[in-house]
Formats: C-alpha cells, sequence, structure tokens
C-alpha cells in the first residue's frame, strides 16, 4: 500500500465499490467506475501563530504527539470543516495553551507534507499575534511551551520543513 492518501483509500464513500484512477482535468484521480464518483484530494488546511513578546522573543510549544513528539513547532493546529483560519487559530490556542491572542497579522502561506497514518499535502496558513489574556499551560498535543530569543531559535529541532522558511519570515518582520 502506498504512504499516500491516494494509495490509502480503497472504497467509494457512495457505492462502496473498489476506486480505481482516472485522469480527470489532466491529473490522475481517485474514482469509482460504478457510480462516477471522484475523491478529490485537497491539501488539508491548518492554522498556527508565532507568538511573541515585548521582549522580542518567540513562543513555540513542544509536540507531545506524533508525528515529530518532542520536536519545536509553532501552536495551531488542522482547521475543522469550514472553519475560517483566523477563528481556526483563536481555538487551538486555547486548547493547546489556555491563552487568548490580541494583534493578530498574518505572516503567510506555507506549503508542507503531514505523515501520520498516510501523507496529506498541508497548506500551512501562519500568523504572527500576542497573548492577550490567559494563564499559558501546555494542553492537549503540547508538552511543553518555551520562548526562545531570535538567536535561540531551535533550528535542527523545528517539527516541519514549513517552519523554517516561516520562521526566516517572521525574524525579518522582528528586525
Amino acid at each position: 500500500m502506498s504512504t499516500t492518501s491516494k494509495g490509502y483509500y480503497k472504497y467509494c464513500p457512495v457505492c462502496s465499490k473498489r476506486l480505481g484512477i482516472r485522469r480527470d482535468g489532466g491529473l490522475p484521480r481517485l474514482a469509482c467506475k460504478k457510480c462516477g464518483f471522484i475523491f478529490y484530494q485537497n491539501s488539508k488546511p491548518t492554522a498556527s501563530a508565532f507568538i511573541t513578546d515585548r521582549r522580542g522573543r518567540i513562543l513555540l510549544v513542544k509536540r507531545a504527539i506524533n508525528p515529530k513528539r518532542d520536536w519545536w513547532d509553532a501552536a495551531g493546529g488542522f482547521l475543522e470543516d469550514g472553519e475560517h483560519p483566523l477563528k481556526g487559530v483563536q481555538r487551538e490556542l486555547r486548547e493547546e495553551l489556555g491563552v487568548r491572542l490580541k494583534n493578530i497579522s498574518p505572516l503567510g502561506i506555507y506549503m508542507d507534507t503531514y505523515r501520520n497514518h498516510y501523507t496529506v499535502s498541508v497548506l500551512n496558513i501562519i500568523y504572527r499575534a500576542e497573548i492577550a489574556s490567559g494563564t499559558m499551560r501546555p494542553m492537549d498535543d503540547v508538552s511543553e511551551a518555551r520562548w526562545f530569543r531570535t538567536t535561540e531559535i531551535p533550528w535542527s529541532r523545528l517539527a516541519f520543513r514549513w517552519m523554517k522558511p516561516a520562521m526566516r519570515d517572521l525574524l525579518k518582520v522582528l528586525k
């Protein structure tokens, strides 16, 4: 079995017949030969935030779960179906750290892949923000939260590929 989502799904969610590959729009797609259902594979959206403070430090969280357990990440996560990214990042920060955000501004959008049971493309929507209220404590899928000076970023232990270009963009903004 392939490790991509195209190789992971085997059966049609409409009629339960076996899926095959069909060219649609010039691309190979999972499709059902019986009912015609096309299983479009889309990037999974996330919303995360690099939290900064008045001293110019950046808050990173240590992952408590796989993939990349014990690696440093930005606080955030996958959006719920139909959830606006701004609402999603606010929800994720309440769930992971128990804080509310202020001065939320877009930093950028970064593509990557995420591997858990299978590999999916991920569209990472990243914000820069500050803590407005709440007592910060690691919860949910976070084991630790730590402030880093810009000279102390743990570059070799950043959890995902998208984080390095995003962190470089953040550092440009902070100058």
